[in-house]
């Protein structure tokens, strides 16, 4: 692993679910960690380690406030997961393209003219769109929705405009990612939450297939790709490789918990735009990078389950 003692490191989205894993990690390996973060955003997932980062207020939007912090903290390495739209609550397209591509322009743009070692950019699944067939990284990308497409976007100028001006670029495109501290509308955390309150389980049939991976493994690809210095220009899919349909996953957790109720399946209508089989090939990253995930499902979902127990307050009439 890449030694990052004092280096210089910049997250964008330090406020979100992965960033702030990825945050405390950079704060273990006693890196010299900054965050970007929206003056309005919420800092519960690292209130704990905030002392032991740099706090600087920047908008991806806004080109000047991000040039700025560039300058501010001239980074060693940049991971970029700051998105709009991740929340599937968040629809307005306008913010999402203003966010994620021309914020991903703003930030390669400041980094063309101080240089780093490396910038790591979060991709998404939501990029390939429904596919029926496994999917590699140079799969034809058919996004559906605002989020995917934007997403892509950003992806393919950000590649581009790396390529054109020598800038070490790696992009993970995450699958299913879960962890402790996921917002309360997302799967698991929805799930975990309504047993632990002794709330109803309302789901759909839950038979659209999945591939859930730890968040940790996804932290460890990203310090794997930052250490790989002979890799400059490529896109990796992250995810277990193995999918199930959403019902095993369910039934992980009854079990887990010792419950003894069901879950109202088919409570919920599927989306019209319902992601069916989006099952990644991570062959790639696996002989590129030599990564595997470290930490199994059911070992991952164990430590899941044990955060949330211990944490079930932050989530009373909160929104997270």
């Amino acid at each position: 692993m890449v030694n990052f003692t004092n280096k210089k490191v910049l997250i964008t989205g330090a406020s979100g679910f992965i960033g702030s894993h990825l945050t405390r990690r950079m704060v273990k390996a006693n890196a010299r960690a900054a965050i970007m973060v929206r003056a309005a955003s919420d800092l519960w997932r690292i209130e704990d380690i905030r002392d032991s980062v740099a706090i600087h207020f920047a908008d991806l939007r806004d080109q000047a406030q991000v040039e700025n912090c560039i300058k501010e903290t001239r980074p060693d390495y940049v991971f970029h997961l700051g998105a709009y739209g991740v929340d599937s609550r968040q629809k307005d397209m306008a913010k999402a393209v203003s966010t994620n591509v021309l914020g991903t322009v703003h930030l390669i743009n400041a980094l063309i003219q101080t240089g780093c070692d490396k910038l790591l950019n979060i991709g998404s699944c939501m990029e390939y769109g429904n596919k029926q067939e496994k999917i590699r990284e140079d799969a034809t990308l058919h996004p559906f929705n605002i989020y995917g497409s934007s997403k892509a976007a950003a992806t393919l100028i950000a590649h581009q405009l790396a390529s054109e001006n020598n800038l070490p670029l790696i992009t993970l495109r995450a699958f299913g990612i879960f962890g402790e501290n996921e917002g309360s509308h997302k799967f698991f955390p929805r799930i975990i939450l309504a047993l632990l309150q002794g709330r109803e389980v309302n789901l759909t049939g839950c038979t659209q297939f999945r591939d859930y991976c730890y968040v940790g493994n996804l932290v460890d690809a990203f310090l794997l790709a930052a250490q790989a210095k002979s890799c400059r220009n490529e896109i990796f899919n992250i995810g277990s490789g193995t999918i199930q349909p959403l019902k095993y996953y369910v039934e992980m957790v009854y079990a887990h918990l010792k419950c003894t109720g069901r879950p109202n399946y088919g409570a919920i209508p599927y989306r019209p735009d319902e992601v069916w089989y989006p099952h990644p090939d991570i062959s790639k990253i696996k002989t590129v990078l030599k990564w595997e995930p470290k930490v199994s499902l059911e070992d991952g979902l164990a430590r899941t389950i044990e955060w949330y127990q211990k944490n079930l307050i932050m989530y009373h009439e909160t929104g997270r």
